[in-house]
């Protein structure tokens, strides 16, 4: 790994090399309708990029149109989406404020969402005591934050103490304070923290708080897509750990994710129905509803027998926006290409577009299809059509790894590659012939230069 920079000790983080001036990336095709989507997408999404007016700084809106602000959970969906378009000052800020607004006044919690005029949106909350607040949205931001390293490089997501203190609160405070623990997490209380006296009709006591991303399922105490939240979370601060030379602690987290994986695959999978409970209750009851789509995103699940039936199960049910934008992503790298176009060139026209996380889902998703995927840990880079056999397509100047790289697919047969960032990269490039199969091959490919890899 590169040497890490210099820490920064100003609250607001300093732009590292990794956010420039950076443009959005190109992309042609052969394929018109891809092409057509992909522009639309661009448009749409820069349309709610805000670049330094407003005095929360720089942003883009993550949240309900309208609201003029970003939420943890829709910020945690954008972020590779936004780094696809030159806004890595963007995450880092947008990022940087919900770090800084965790604190023991509001058990470990952040502020849910957070508007243009920097503070937390009204309608969210009225006071440390009195808010709203969806438990896995820490875990969630956790997450997004490694993944926005390893698309940039930018060592101030492992390093700046803003998101150190974060990430440690998180992992120990937070998780404690709510009773997340693998020991306590399945008969944790309905309601906890709660504000004194409790009144039972004010949504900010009984939101305070929220077991689940889903909010329309009363007497939740844990669901699936929290314990998924808390696996990946605790992967991605484990990760952050070696990198930053701390074995001890990334053995803890290690270890924590291990048990909620096991929780995962033992509690709530049922195995008579072949799919996944979503749902536990103050009734010690197991239900249906939201939740494994969230969990194919974020990469939760990884037996592959019931990743397939997953997929199965969620491509048989109708989903809001919310739920729908991610599908392209994770049906991509799952390898179910041709549904994932489908949905892909559909999002432009389905109810509710406007929805911010429609536009930067379909961006991430377009450069699944490309299977562009960075490492800065590994200093790597692998690549891998999903496109139509017969299609050639290109993404131009993508930023990342603080530079940008050219790929081109001719098919899925042939990819050209420029290394226009600081590192010497390991390039993985992978081919699906026509009878499924995969073929990686592994180049070398110093900066500045070309390389072409073929079947």
């Amino acid at each position: 790994m590169k040497k890490l920079k210099s820490i920064f000790a100003a609250v607001v983080l300093a732009v590292s090399f990794s956010a420039g001036a950076a443009g959005p990336a190109g992309f042609q095709s052969s394929d018109s309708t891809l092409e057509n989507t992909y522009r639309w997408a661009r448009d749409m999404a820069l349309s709610y990029v805000h670049d330094g007016g407003d005095p929360v700084g720089v942003w883009y809106e993550a949240a309900l149109p309208g609201r003029d602000a970003f939420c943890m959970r829709d910020l945690s969906h954008q972020t590779i989406g936004a780094a696809l378009l030159g806004l890595d000052a963007h995450n880092a800020n947008m990022l940087a404020k919900v770090a800084a607004n965790i604190s023991e006044s509001k058990d470990w919690c952040s502020y849910w969402e957070i508007d243009r005029l920097d503070r937390p949106a009204p309608c969210d909350f009225a006071n440390d005591k009195e808010f709203w607040y969806n438990l896995p949205a820490n875990f969630d931001v956790m997450r997004a934050c490694r993944g926005v390293y390893e698309w940039t490089g930018d060592q101030q997501y492992l390093a700046h103490p803003l998101f150190v203190n974060f990430y440690e609160r998180t992992a120990h405070d937070y998780a404690d304070r709510w009773a997340l623990t693998p020991d306590s997490i399945m008969s944790r209380r309905r309601f906890m923290n709660t504000p004194e006296p409790f009144n039972t009709k004010n949504g900010f006591h009984t939101c305070r708080g929220l077991p689940s991303y889903a909010e329309n399922f009363s007497g939740i105490t844990v669901a699936i897509d929290l314990v998924g939240a808390l696996k990946e979370g605790y992967e991605a601060y484990a990760d952050i750990c070696e990198l930053t030379d701390k074995p001890a602690e990334a053995d803890f987290a290690r270890q924590r994710a291990a048990r909620y994986d096991d929780m995962i695959e033992t509690l709530w999978w049922d195995a008579d129905n072949n799919r996944y409970n979503t749902y536990y209750t103050q009734l010690k009851e197991f239900h249906r509803g939201e939740g494994i789509p969230y969990l194919l995103l974020i990469g939760a699940l990884d037996r592959p027998e019931r990743l397939e039936a997953s997929v199965a199960d969620v491509m048989s049910r109708e989903w809001n926006v919310e739920n729908l934008s991610a599908f392209p992503v994770f049906l991509y790298r799952l390898g179910y290409d041709l549904p994932a176009t489908k949905i892909l060139t559909a999002l432009p026209t389905i109810r509710r577009n406007d929805y911010p996380e429609v536009s930067y889902g379909v961006i991430e998703g377009i450069f699944c299809l490309m299977g562009i995927q960075p490492s800065a840990s590994r200093e790597s880079i692998a690549t891998c059509y999903h496109g139509p056999a017969d299609s050639e397509s290109t993404a131009t100047d993508v930023p990342m790894l603080g530079g940008k790289v050219t790929v081109k697919h001719v098919g899925r047969t042939s990819t050209t590659l420029t290394n226009d960032t600081p590192y010497d990269l390991t390039w993985e490039a992978s081919f699906i012939a026509p009878d499924g199969t995969k073929t990686t091959r592994t180049l070398d490919l110093p900066s500045g230069k070309t390389k072409t890899a073929k079947l």
